[in-house]
């Protein structure tokens, strides 16, 4: 009988790549800490299309860099952080002004793509994949930033979006912490 280790960016066997690509930002905890901070600060603001758009353009730039030769993985500790300062804005609640909103969505998407590198496979399977990635990772965070700003604006749920955000950061201090010890 053997342990078996979980795998974060694995792909599950008969689910098909561009159905693996769509999951593949659920399969990693600091992708989804990442996700869900972002999905939380759109949430708390009433437009956010834009921050969305910016957020897949910086994915599709993240995505297409994974394919160059010899590209250095992205250290753990970098969607860490991005997770925890992201929970730390939802926390704050502070005014975010509009390039600098599109500068945070562009920037976690790049690196979100960037985190996505697939394994050595024929060009038309890495292919479907990154597309199914690039469609996973708009899919969640318009999800998510939807279901954040359903929440009606009262004094409750605003308390409720500072204590998720200030998880965020905690948990994500956490996994850095982990991850730095070796244990992940």
């Amino acid at each position: 009988m053997s342990s078996l280790l979980p795998i974060a960016h694995g792909s599950i066997d008969g689910l098909g790549d561009v159905w693996n690509g769509v999951l593949h930002p659920l399969r990693s905890p600091a992708q989804c800490l990442v996700l869900l901070g972002l999905g939380l600060l759109a949430g708390q603001r009433f437009r956010f299309r834009a921050q969305i758009l910016w957020f897949l353009t910086g994915a599709f730039g993240g995505l297409l860099q994974t394919q160059i030769p010899n590209l250095p993985e992205l250290p753990i500790s970098a969607l860490c952080l991005l997770s925890a300062s992201l929970g730390a804005a939802v926390a704050l609640r502070k005014p975010i002004s509009k390039p600098t909103g599109i500068l945070i969505f562009a920037t976690a998407g790049w690196i979100l793509g960037w985190d996505s590198i697939p394994e050595p496979a024929p060009v038309f399977k890495i292919a479907k994949l990154l597309v199914g990635i690039w469609v996973g990772l708009g899919l969640i965070l318009s999800n998510l930033a939807n279901y954040a700003a359903l929440c009606p604006r009262k004094a409750w749920c605003k308390i409720a979006f500072r204590i998720l955000g200030s998880w965020i950061t905690a948990i994500s201090f956490l996994y850095l912490a982990f991850s730095l010890r070796g244990k992940i």
